[in-house]
């Protein structure tokens, strides 16, 4: 407990400490890089064409984000990966250097000083085009999505009024302060294999899909259970024989967590990121590599004292998120393919191209566009003779439509001011026949938030006597505006503004800093 003083009356202060880790927002930061792969090899072909490459693998080595300037977060990071190249003597794996990159991403509330957290991992890998000849040289062109879920804290603790002596109740106002904090962010690997046997060694492998099926959790004493069915599709060719081949694997997995209780709110972003094949002889041996991320969150409250009628007191004006609400919604997107059902079809790997959210009275409105590969072995009209068979092209057609999608989703209290953020995932896909088009029926979970960010005053003890005006403070190793600012119970644009400085501006270890210490009074 604590005591402070006010000018006009002593007041004995019984206080608390409050010491929290507000989840202050969060996003989702997708983007594109094109990878240039050189090779000089003379690869393999169909009908004069270069083969597809094979597996195609990569994933994020180095992620670095933070917070420099005021509701920006600087995001840095690697890029690196492999590839199973067929060749006229076989396959070959290759891999690359690591590609950096560099981006910049708003996200109101985020200040200096506060805490940005990020994850990253590879959402979609595409290779469709046909490579570029030279000099016996062959030029492959990938596209890497990049997929970095944000998120940004700001921990703090407070010694805040919660209670005072000698005091009518009436002269006294109390608040209760309700905010999200973040419990803890996790992200969990897991590889699964599986073995193939084939009648004869597969000449050529290359995975085209993979997703979730009935995927869910538990919360448990010991942590919080995942559980699922992985769907994976590859297309393959040995000998005669090729097509399509899916698997299905169930999978569990406990992730430890620290006591997660009654009222803590967990989501859970599931990605199959690559699966890579390793040939041993007649069997195939399949990798597959599944990144799952995790947010746990609660809700806080704490009863404070925001004012008392006829003293001066010292306060915190403290700017919170207030959340509004999650929602989630199943879709069912129905498109028709410009080809005629086909003898074999499978879904390959899509990317999601872009994803606008827009909150009005009362509902999220979410709308986006995919852009989704398909591979299908068109149908023969008539029965082929041996001779006939090896004219066959052993490789799957390939075609890439793009598909717009728009939901709305319902949340009561939400409005234009409101922050808000969206994740978008799409799962199994399935064809049927229609009048000289093939139907595509493709399933997605759509899963938003909003929240809006409110200040909130509560009264806190004085860190120097009643009546100073001024301070004079030496910056320490470490220190931010704001974490300076909070110290002394003022508003950091009013720190900036009385030294001359830039709200994102950084300090150095001795540096003067003038602080206005400003008291506030109800009569």
């Amino acid at each position: 407990m604590g005591r402070s003083i006010s000018k006009r009356e002593q007041l004995e202060l019984l206080t608390t400490n409050f010491s929290y880790r507000m989840l202050v927002g969060e996003t989702v930061l997708r983007f594109l890089l094109v990878k240039d792969l050189l090779i000089e090899e003379e690869p393999a072909r169909e009908k004069g064409q270069p083969f597809p490459l094979g597996d195609v693998a990569a994933w994020v080595s180095s992620l670095d984000v933070s917070i420099d300037e005021k509701d920006r977060i600087k995001v840095l990071g690697r890029v690196e990966g492999k590839v199973v190249f067929y060749s006229t003597l076989g396959s070959k794996e290759v891999t690359w250097q690591e590609e950096e990159f560099r981006k910049d991403v708003d996200l109101p509330g985020a200040l200096p000083g506060m805490e940005a957290n990020g994850h990253a991992r590879i959402s979609f890998i595409g290779e469709e085009e046909s490579p570029l000849e030279a000099e016996g040289k062959i030029l492959y062109q990938l596209k890497i999505e990049v997929e970095v879920l944000l998120s940004v804290v700001d921990p703090q603790q407070l010694e805040v009024a919660v209670g005072v002596k000698d005091v009518p109740p009436e002269k006294v106002s109390h608040g209760i302060i309700i905010a999200e904090e973040l419990v803890g962010e996790e992200a969990v690997p897991v590889t699964l294999s599986k073995e193939f046997q084939f009648e004869g060694e597969p000449q050529y492998i290359k995975s085209l899909n993979g997703y979730f099926k009935d995927f869910s959790w538990d919360l448990g004493k010991e942590g919080i259970s995942l559980k699922g069915e992985l769907v994976t599709v590859f297309y393959f060719f040995s000998g005669k024989e090729r097509g399509f081949k899916e698997s299905r694997q169930q999978f569990s997995q406990l992730v430890a967590f620290p006591p997660i209780k009654k009222g803590y709110q967990v989501s859970v972003f599931p990605r199959v990121e690559y699966a890579a094949y390793e040939v041993l002889g007649t069997n195939v041996r399949q990798m597959v590599y599944i990144d799952i991320f995790l947010r746990v969150t609660r809700t806080v409250q704490q009863e404070v004292i925001s004012d008392i009628q006829g003293a001066m007191v010292k306060k915190e004006y403290l700017l919170l998120p207030k959340s509004l609400g999650v929602v989630k919604e199943s879709l069912e997107l129905v498109q028709k393919l410009s080809f005629p059902y086909p003898e074999q079809i499978a879904s390959g790997s899509c990317r999601l191209l872009n994803l606008e959210v827009d909150v009005q009275d009362g509902r999220i409105n979410v709308s986006g566009t995919l852009e989704k590969n398909i591979y299908y072995l068109p149908g023969t009209e008539k029965e082929v003779s041996l001779e006939e068979e090896s004219e066959i092209e052993k490789l799957p057609a390939f075609s890439s439509f793009e598909e717009e999608f728009q939901c709305a989703l319902y949340l009561p209290g939400a409005g234009p001011e409101a922050e808000k953020a969206a994740y978008f995932s799409l799962n199994a896909s399935e064809f049927a026949p229609t009048d000289n088009n093939t139907l595509q029926i493709s399933h997605g979970l759509l899963e938003a938030k909003a929240w809006v960010m409110q200040e909130f005053s509560v009264v806190v003890p004085y860190r120097v006597p009643p009546g100073t005006s001024m301070v004079i403070y030496a910056v320490r190793q470490g220190d931010t505006l704001l974490k300076i600012a909070r110290s002394y119970g003022v508003k950091a644009p009013v720190l900036a503004q009385a030294n001359g400085l830039g709200e994102d501006a950084t300090l150095e270890a001795g540096q003067k800093l003038l602080i206005p210490l400003l008291f506030y009074a109800d009569y």
